[in-house]
């Protein structure tokens, strides 16, 4: 692989979230650090147990995760697009290897099956990864916390945008099954009781 040690490389892109140093704001600080609790430390998990499961390189599925929303610490959009370019940069100036550096853009690139759709195992991995991350209750209850806004309406406003996902982003069989699962308690638990 050549480059930086991923553990190190996670540390400061969790410093980036969890510190914001690039931000004054005290309100926007609060979501960056429930951004990385509770969504991209999320998306890293998920993608390292379905890197094990389908034999996928697991340091470029790490480094995709660790990176896949990065641009949002700094309010930069289109995230997937300005991400994998900042992601991209830090890998080529830490020691990275050209290839593994192309293959950790394009899993960024690709995670939102927007403008361009996963090909590779890794790529599909992520994006499965992000999608099964926006169903997790405490992504939510923080960011509508530290928004201060109703989480009841926050579940409805988003309950569209997480069945779209569902359909788009969800590469696999098992996790196809797993996440309807988990929609169907996410609906029944939150959804339907904020009606």
């Amino acid at each position: 692989m050549q480059g930086g040690d991923i553990l190190e490389i996670e540390k400061y892109v969790r410093n980036i979230f969890v510190e914001s140093p690039q931000v004054t704001d005290q309100k926007r600080k609060k979501i960056l650090k429930n951004f990385w609790e509770n969504h991209t430390k999320e998306v890293i998990d998920l993608s390292l147990e379905l890197a094990k499961k389908y034999g996928a390189d697991r340091e470029v599925v790490h480094l995709g995760a660790l990176f896949h929303d990065f641009s949002l610490a700094y309010d930069r959009e289109p995230h997937d697009e300005v991400s994998s370019h900042l992601a991209y940069e830090y890998l080529i100036v830490n020691w990275f290897n050209q290839t593994v550096a192309e293959k950790v853009r394009d899993i960024i690139l690709k995670h939102r099956c927007k403008k361009f759709i996963p090909e590779t195992l890794e790529e599909k991995i992520v994006s499965t990864a992000d999608a099964i991350a926006h169903f997790i209750p405490a992504f939510y209850k923080g960011a509508a916390e530290v928004a201060r806004e109703d989480y009841a309406e926050m579940i409805r406003e988003n309950i569209e945008k997480l069945e779209d996902e569902y359909e788009r982003k969800v590469f696999f069989e098992d996790e196809k099954k797993i996440l309807k699962k988990y929609m169907k308690e996410f609906k029944e638990n939150y959804y339907y009781k904020t009606k």
